[in-house]
Order: C-alpha cells, then sequence, then structure tokens
C-alpha cells in the first residue's frame, strides 16, 4: 500500500469508521485507492505541465518552484476529491434543509448505490440504463472511473 492508500485509510478510520466496515476487503481497497491516487496525481500534474508555457528567461529555481507548486495543487485536488472524504457525523447533502423531500431521497439513493459500488458489493450491470444515468448525473469523474460508470468502463461492459 502506497503513501496516498495508508493516508486514505487512517483519515477513513478516524473519520469514516462507518464507511470501512462497509468494505469487504478495507487492505485491498485502500491499496487500490492509493494506486488510483497516485495515477490521477500524475496524470493531473503531467497534463498542468504540458499545458504551461515555458516563461522566458525564467530562472531554473523559478520554474523548478512553480512545477512543484503544480504538483502539490494536482495532489491536494485529488486528495479532496478521493481521500479525505466528510466525515460520517458530517451533514449529509441529503439532509441539507434546502433540499425539497424528493431531492434529498434522489441524493440518498445515489450516495448509497455509488457506496455499493466503490465497496465492490455491486457493479454497473446491477443497474438499468436510466438508473446508471441517475448514478453518473453531476459525479466528478474519477469517481465514475472507480465505480466503473465512466463511458468508456461502461463501453468495455456492452452498457454504453
Amino acid at each position: 500500500m502506497n503513501q496516498y492508500g495508508r493516508l486514505a485509510q487512517q483519515h477513513w478510520q478516524e473519520f469514516r469508521p462507518g464507511r470501512i466496515t462497509e468494505i469487504d476487503d478495507p487492505e485491498a481497497f485502500f491499496t487500490e485507492l492509493g494506486t488510483d491516487v497516485q495515477d490521477e496525481v500524475r496524470t493531473r500534474w503531467t497534463a498542468e505541465r504540458v499545458a504551461a508555457s515555458a516563461v522566458v528567461g525564467e530562472p531554473y529555481l523559478e520554474r523548478a518552484g512553480r512545477l512543484q507548486q503544480m504538483r502539490r495543487d494536482a495532489e491536494a485536488e485529488v486528495l479532496r476529491e478521493l481521500v479525505l472524504l466528510p466525515a460520517d457525523d458530517d451533514i449529509d447533502l441529503a439532509e441539507d434543509p434546502h433540499l425539497t423531500d424528493a431531492e434529498a431521497a434522489e441524493e440518498q439513493w445515489r450516495e448509497h448505490h455509488l457506496h455499493e459500488l466503490l465497496a465492490g458489493r455491486s457493479v454497473p450491470g446491477d443497474f438499468s440504463a436510466a438508473e446508471r444515468l441517475r448514478l453518473r448525473a453531476g459525479a466528478p469523474a474519477r469517481l465514475l472511473e472507480l465505480t466503473g460508470l465512466s463511458d468508456e468502463a461502461l463501453r468495455r461492459q456492452g452498457l454504453l
């Protein structure tokens, strides 16, 4: 398990103990999550480096510092999305007082089934096409990849 997997495991043990009990094989889950986080950080940092134009006359140390900051920013973004998730006792979006009952029920349904997919207790094929669309609505791209709900994953499974 890499540093990101260990960080996720520690964070979840402290702040999300209820979620850990839902995972069939926590060691495998956090090992895979750590690898996914590492890959995503590398992908985003590479994309940022390619997109960032070189500054003419920029001293080496300034460029190195700028690139290192880009890496830290990519890492922080990925950690917020995939690892440092809200605590179990935080107010869920489904409990937001501004949501209608129907919206809260929809959010609760999505959250439950996305957790089931992440824990490996269900697969995208368990859902109808309409349900897969509901699950995908508003979800970050990386979450879709991790749950097998990305366009590419659904095509491989013949579900899109």
